[in-house]
């Protein structure tokens, strides 16, 4: 299917699912460096993954407001997706922007405490990843 054909919804899904993509790389990086013990390179690694994070909820915030809100030919399904997307991941967003808010400062220390948090944040990404994925994304898709 060449790029001309595919609906703007279908082009926004391929764009979220790279950055998932990029998203769990950049995990595996961090918790790498950790393994290894490069701070200076951690830091490196989260601050890419502050940034990539950061836009990519950006964009799904806006284009899921756009679709909720300002698309009346949207049928009642997406809509009650979308919702239920933004009220289930709200909590683990503030952690997750809590969290990265905390360890890109210059001072940052990434010890014991960082990985336990961060693993249990990847976590419930990744399971949000998934369920993007398999409900949202897919109904998006055919839309």
């Amino acid at each position: 299917m060449s790029d001309v054909s595919l609906t703007y919804n279908q082009k926004l899904v391929i764009q979220w699912k790279k950055e998932h993509q990029g998203i769990v790389s950049l995990v595996d990086k961090i918790i790498n460096e950790y393994k290894a013990n490069r701070q200076d390179m951690i830091k490196k690694e989260l601050d890419n993954f502050y940034t990539l994070v950061t836009a990519h909820l950006m964009s799904e915030d806006e284009e899921l407001y756009k679709f909720s809100m300002l698309e009346e030919s949207l049928d009642e399904e997406i809509r009650k997706l979308i919702e239920e997307f933004v009220e289930t991941f709200e909590e683990t967003k503030f952690a997750l922007m809590d969290f990265l808010t905390k360890y890109t400062l210059p001072n940052a220390v990434y010890n014991q405490e960082f990985i336990d948090t961060f693993k249990k944040l990847v976590d419930a990404l990744e399971k949000r990843i998934a369920y993007e994925e398999k409900n949202l994304y897919k109904t998006l898709q055919v839309k």
